[in-house]
């Protein structure tokens, strides 16, 4: 039986289903209503106090307390396997992120918005990934910057490699505080910044543009005799990405695999459980069940957001598949017909991005299957040129 082609379609429809899923069961189990009553509050279920000014502009400053709240809750000492689970995704939305920024810096992009695309990352860590990010993707499928022209300004590439290691740390922000021992409202403070960290993108990349410029030949302007002389940069920074993403994820699956308690089990992590949302009012470690010191009203707003988490992780893995493999075989712009079979090469390099996102994570699958896709984008750019003369 033929199997057929990804296309953008299946990036619209996984983009219909996150919606679906993250904000329909997030309604229906109450986990938006747990969380309307801590704000309404000012305070957690288990006491503490939720931070409420962070800008002084009062109408911004109450849909961060939302988010704030979201994010404190699972990156905070409290939690054990929620937790780890959002060490994991929060990266591989990091290393998305890269990947969006880079695609927005190649010549041909004339699309406004996947040009700027710091106000669409904001969006998608403030409404959900699976929710946003394939709608993104899918604007991309239909960008013409392949045909037009793939490269991106030599003194440009090279400051993405410089900004790809502090714009991929930026998670760090979220759980640096509890690490060091800093109490809530400073904690709430470093998520803010965090929720800003799509601006540190900008700043790091005009960062290493400004450091490059006294070195004669950085410039932004093409060389003709060297037109890709920024492929090796461009690859180097999806490399990059991709080998700190598999770090990042063979060690949240490794503590879920050699650790003692059912907190941090795979499954507990990883597997959507919505039964856990009103029977949690233990804890249960290796074989021991204790009782919990939190009232039963945190363990529930923390299960109606892991629970949040892990749908957002798993719709976004498979975006991620959907999205480099359609990139690694189509032109910018290309149309695919629906119920067309992949040739071998394609099905050979789908089950190595899905191998890839089930060993060593959808991010970093999906960065070596961008680093792979960059020479075929000079071949087929090659190609237009002599075609046009």
């Amino acid at each position: 039986m033929a199997i057929g082609r990804t296309a953008p379609g299946h990036l619209l429809a996984l983009g219909g289903l996150g919606a679906v899923l993250l904000w329909g069961v997030a309604f229906f189990n109450g986990t938006l209503d747990n969380m309307n009553a801590a704000i309404a509050k000012g305070m957690f279920p288990d006491g503490r106090p939720l931070r409420s000014t962070y800008t002084g502009v009062a109408l911004l400053d109450s849909r961060i307390e939302y988010l704030v709240a979201f994010y404190e809750v699972l990156s905070n000492s409290t939690t054990l396997g929620p937790r780890l689970l959002f060490v994991n995704i929060n990266f591989l939305i990091a290393a998305t992120n890269i990947w969006v920024f880079v695609e927005s810096r190649r010549r041909g992009v004339r699309n406004m918005a996947l040009r700027h695309p710091v106000p669409f990352i904001i969006i998608w860590l403030g409404l959900g990934a699976a929710f946003i990010e394939p709608l993104y993707f899918w604007l991309h499928t239909r960008s013409k910057a392949v045909v037009r022209d793939p490269t991106v300004p030599y003194n440009e590439s090279i400051a993405l490699f410089m900004a790809a290691v502090p714009s991929f740390l930026t998670p760090l922000l979220l759980f640096l505080p509890t690490w060091l021992g800093l109490d809530t409202i400073q904690h709430h403070g470093y998520v803010g910044l965090f929720l800003a960290s799509p601006f540190f993108i900008v700043v790091s990349c005009l960062t290493g543009v400004a450091l490059l410029a006294p070195w004669h030949g950085l410039v932004s302007k093409k060389d003709p005799k060297r037109p890709n002389a920024d492929k090796p940069w461009i690859v180097a920074t999806f490399v990059l990405v991709g080998v700190l993403s598999a770090v990042v994820h063979l060690g949240c699956v490794g503590v879920s695999l050699t650790s003692a308690g059912r907190d941090l089990s795979l499954g507990r992590v990883y597997l959507p459980s919505p039964g856990k949302m009103h029977s949690f009012t233990n804890l249960v470690h290796g074989n021991a069940t204790i009782a919990s010191p939190l009232p039963a009203a945190y363990h529930t707003l923390f299960e109606g957001y892991h629970l949040f988490t892990q749908l957002d992780y798993t719709i976004v893995s498979v975006v991620c598949v959907v999205f480099t493999h359609w990139m690694l075989h189509n032109r910018g712009g290309d149309r695919v017909k629906a119920g067309v079979a992949m040739s071998r090469a394609e099905l050979r390099d789908l089950l190595f991005i899905v191998l890839g996102t089930l060993t060593i994570g959808p991010g970093a699958a999906g960065s070596l299957a961008l680093a792979a896709r960059e020479g075929k984008l000079r071949d087929l750019a090659t190609d237009d040129a002599r075609k046009t003369k």
